[in-house]
This record gives C-alpha cells, sequence and structure tokens, in this order.
C-alpha cells in the first residue's frame, strides 16, 4: 500500500543504475496502531513508512531545510479571534503531505536553483512487492535504481517543497494572504473586514471564520490533497487542547 501511495503521487521512476547518481538507501518504518471503521469499531493494523535516509543525500548540507511552522502566537491569535468574532475552530490534517510536495523539476523552476538527482534502493526482499506496482513488474535491482521525481519522506527537502505546494493552494485559489509577522499565519479579508485566518504547522492546519468560507478552504484543499482528517471544536493541535462551547 504505501508503495502504491508514492507511485499514486508520482513520488518516484525507474533509472539505471549506469546513470545514477546521489544513490541512497532506505528503510521500513513500521508502526502498530488503532484504525477507526466506518461503524465507529476500531481494528489494530500494521503501517509501513518507506523513509528514504536523508542524512546520506550527498546534498544535504547544502540544502535549505525550511519547514512552515507556526509561532505560538500565531495559534494564540487564532483562538483570540475565533472567541471574539463566534467563530467556530476547526483543526485539519493532511495525510502522506511530504509526498504530496511539489516535484523537483517545478522546485527548481520555482526558486532558479539547479535541479536536484536524487535515487535510492529498496530494502533486501522489497522488490518483489514493488513488483506489484504498476510499471514496475519487471524492475531489476541489479540494473536500475528508483529515481526520486519529487521529495519523498526522510529527504531534507521534502517539507520545503510540501510548504511551496501548500501555499500556492492557500495563496492563488483560498486568497489567504501570509501576515508579515509569521508567514504561517495567513488571513483573508472582504472590504476590509477579516473573514478568515489560518496557522499552518507543516501539515497540521488551524482555522477559523464564516463557516460557509471555512468549509469552501478546507473543500478546495482536498481538490489537491485529498481528504482531509477535520475535526470542529475540540481537538488537539500542536500539543494544546482546544475545547469551545
Amino acid at each position: 500500500k504505501e508503495l502504491q501511495t508514492w507511485a499514486k503521487f508520482g513520488c518516484f521512476s525507474r533509472k539505471p543504475k549506469s546513470h545514477a547518481r546521489n544513490v541512497i538507501d532506505c528503510r521500513w518504518v513500521v508502526k502498530w496502531k488503532w484504525e477507526k471503521l466506518p461503524d465507529e469499531s476500531k481494528r489494530r493494523v500494521i503501517r509501513a513508512r518507506l523513509t528514504v535516509r536523508g542524512f546520506k543525500d550527498c546534498d544535504a548540507g547544502t540544502l535549505a531545510s525550511y519547514a512552515g511552522t507556526s509561532q505560538r502566537y500565531s495559534q494564540r491569535i487564532v483562538a483570540s479571534e475565533a472567541t471574539i468574532r463566534g467563530w467556530d475552530l476547526c483543526t485539519a490534517d493532511i495525510s502522506k503531505a511530504f509526498l504530496q510536495g511539489v516535484s523537483y523539476e517545478e522546485l527548481a523552476a520555482t526558486t532558479g536553483e539547479p535541479q536536484r538527482e536524487v535515487n535510492f534502493y529498496l530494502p533486501g526482499g522489497s522488490v518483489p512487492i514493488l513488483r506489484q506496482v504498476d510499471g514496475f513488474k519487471d524492475f531489476d535491482p541489479s540494473r536500475e535504481v528508483l529515481h526520486c521525481d519529487k521529495p519523498g519522506t526522510g529527504l531534507v527537502d521534502a517539507p520545503r517543497a510540501f510548504s511551496l505546494k501548500l501555499a500556492k493552494v492557500t495563496e492563488d485559489i483560498c486568497g489567504l494572504r501570509p501576515t508579515a509577522v509569521d508567514p504561517e499565519l495567513c488571513v483573508r479579508h472582504a472590504s476590509g473586514v477579516l473573514t478568515c485566518i489560518l496557522t499552518k504547522h507543516v501539515d497540521d492546519l488551524e482555522l477559523a471564520g464564516r463557516r460557509e468560507l471555512v468549509e469552501w478552504v478546507i473543500k478546495e484543499l482536498e481538490k489537491v490533497f485529498g481528504s482531509l482528517s477535520v475535526t470542529w471544536n475540540s481537538f488537539t493541535n500542536c500539543g494544546v487542547r482546544h475545547i469551545q462551547c
């Protein structure tokens, strides 16, 4: 399932080993967790996350490692404005965020930096699983590696690539402008009146505003990033428990 997710988001492609530079290994990070089912019951599942060992990246020392994290006072401003204006608070989580950033080609075009070359190979025993993914049926690990078309989980520039894509959606589509005091605190005005406010903490968002407008923002985000996990009025965001009554 994890490899299919990487393939669905266009994170990797096949490349001949002889033409590959900057080849890194990776590992599976396994987590046992409870998953909620539609009937409200739970089942225990094992989630395997593929993580590229980014500390072995040849270019790691020269990369910008920006991650979009809002300041604590920005989160307090959101709660304060919601209270003053009688708005509902909500939190939204973007699934598989680090696989949904901009591609290396888009990153180079946006920043003017040289396009990155990153490749990796799977741990032993994983190639038969990879061959079950469309387009990799005859993958030969002795002659090929997996080429990163966009930064994947574990790479230093993955948070930056995701932050750039998220900013495109919130600014260009949703009309939420970053503030000068904190670029991860974004606001939207109508005729000079505040109508929506949002903080970004990598893939965790906290929103407040006119209910119909917040729901529209969430729908626009879901068009790009898929279904979001949204909780209203009672939630924990960045370690702070919010209870609104």
